[in-house]
């Protein structure tokens, strides 16, 4: 197939974009893809407007942007392959895609994309306004956006959650961080442990066999509590990060 035609059928059938220009082979590539960019939405291109560590005000929190960043993401994917596989210069890449409806087709597969995967983006944002409270004092200057989050259509199931203010959101973070830091002084305790008696002289080859069977467990479980998400701790936290969730999800804010 000669250039032309397979630029023809790249902006003809999605599919063909998808597998040629993306690299998309299945839905489980796509959703890998699309949970990269969701991740990467919110906690770097648009983080000073989807991302609660970063907001300075509840009116700086806009999804509108979301749409226009996929279809940059998508058409610079497009440049890429028309330089690297069709050998062409970044000008005629970016003139081949301005030709006819083809800006409009990129914005439609944008468009489709957030329409199938938004739930990605709307479990990011939510879980960055559990990020926000696991940083802040009681002094912080953020006490007034989170407590505009509790009070706006973001947590409408505010009464059932029994969640009126910081104050009260403040008490569950600090017992989640309680019960995260005794799950980590014990794991790290054990593994002290076991590297201390690897380390005495006295050891015996049948106990060093089975300590280093069980050391590379605890490593690994030592990361697993390291690296989970605060909410995990504290049911109260999880109610909240899913009423962000599904306030989102269900519309609450369209902006």
């Amino acid at each position: 197939m000669n250039k032309e035609k397979l630029i023809e059928s790249i902006f003809a059938k999605k599919f063909i974009f998808e597998k040629e220009v993306l690299s998309i082979k299945s839905e489980k590539d796509k959703s890998e893809i699309m949970h990269i960019l969701a991740t990467n939405l919110v906690h770097d291109i648009l983080k000073e407007h989807l991302n609660f560590v970063y907001l300075n005000k509840l009116s700086d929190f806009t999804l509108k942007h979301i749409v226009n960043i996929l279809f940059k993401e998508i058409a610079s994917e497009w440049v890429m392959f028309a330089m690297e596989v069709l050998d062409y210069s970044k000008d005629e890449a970016l003139d081949e895609l301005q030709k006819s409806k083809r800006i409009k087709y990129v914005h439609s597969l944008a468009e489709d994309y957030y329409k199938n995967y938004k739930e990605f983006f709307y479990l990011e944002i939510s879980d960055s306004f559990i990020e926000l409270l696991g940083l802040m004092s009681p002094t912080s200057d953020k006490v007034k956006l989170v407590n505009a989050v509790i009070n706006s259509d973001l947590m409408a199931n505010r009464s059932v959650l029994n969640i009126n203010n910081f104050e009260q959101l403040y008490q569950r973070v600090e017992a989640a961080k309680n019960a995260k830091n005794i799950q980590v002084r014990t794991l790290q305790a054990k593994l002290s442990n076991i590297l201390k008696e690897l380390n005495s002289k006295d050891i015996s080859a049948k106990k060093k066999e089975d300590l280093l069977l069980v050391l590379p467990k605890y490593e690994e479980k030592n990361k697993e509590i390291t690296e989970k998400k605060l909410e995990t701790f504290d049911p109260s936290l999880q109610r909240v990060q899913m009423a962000i969730f599904n306030s989102l999800k269900n519309g609450s804010n369209k902006t």
